[in-house]
């Protein structure tokens, strides 16, 4: 065995037995951020649903692109015209960005803000397949050239693959993307305004003047609701209460 090809396994080992020490969501985040340096990547995401297109399962959001762009995404719905999203979602194998079609103007636009928010050159798509119907699709993307891409891709393809899967097992093991049937979480009335207010666009001192609290009561029920919905940052929560349908998108 080559000395490139021993660290690329000694990497790769790691990083699944990061994500097999997981036992709760912060924990895999970590092991997901650990994936960047060693591969040499801009971000990594990870989404997944209890179930394909319905929005009765517990979905989760990991990132590590910058807040404001995710924030963006939300606020603009980009679900709806996102490529990444529609084609991956619905694939069984892995997905090269530069595959996608970008004819449409609103597209290329997409993807034009995507690149000057610093998502990544080049990207790749892999979908995960879970007991009940579970889906996940998890981005991996990277800085390389064309040329160094086409090189980069393969082995990408193969330990990302893997790698995919076994973020996918180990969010369904703790809980964090329970198959259909899991119950929707239930919110209260302020937690909801406030989700609904920062989904809006709105700052936490801009929801307490237009609902009469506090900016430590609205930033308390806003915690609520992220812990309820099983999210790490208010625009994870924000997204997947517009998904289940507990506020308006």
């Amino acid at each position: 065995m080559s000395q490139s090809e021993a660290e690329r396994r000694e990497r790769f080992l790691a990083a699944l037995a990061s994500i097999e020490a997981a036992t709760d969501l912060p924990d895999v985040k970590r092991a997901m951020d650990g994936l960047i340096e060693p591969y040499g990547l801009r971000h990594a995401v990870l989404f997944a649903v209890g179930r394909a297109g319905v929005a009765d399962g517990r979905d989760t959001i990991l990132f590590t692109y910058p807040t404001h762009w995710v924030e963006r995404y939300i606020q603009s719905r980009y679900h709806a015209i996102d490529p990444v999203m529609r084609v991956g979602m619905r694939s069984i194998v892995p997905v090269d960005w530069a595959t996608l079609d970008r004819s449409a103007p609103v597209v290329r636009r997409f993807f034009d803000e995507a690149g000057e928010a610093g998502v990544g050159r080049q990207g790749l798509a892999l979908p995960s397949r879970g007991p009940g119907g579970a889906q996940a699709l998890f981005n991996v993307t990277c800085d390389a050239s064309d040329r160094d891409w086409s090189m980069l891709r393969h082995d990408l393809v193969r330990d990302m693959g893997i790698v995919a899967s076994h973020l996918h097992a180990k969010l369904l093991e703790i809980g964090a993307a329970a198959p259909p049937g899991a119950a929707v979480p239930r919110l209260s009335v302020r937690e909801r305004e406030t989700l609904q207010w920062a989904a809006a666009g709105r700052t936490i001192d801009q929801t307490a003047d237009i609902l009469g609290l506090s900016s430590s009561a609205v930033r308390t029920y806003l915690d609520a609701a992220r812990r309820k919905l099983n999210c790490l940052t208010k625009p994870q929560a924000v997204a997947v209460a517009m998904r289940r349908g507990l506020i308006e998108g």
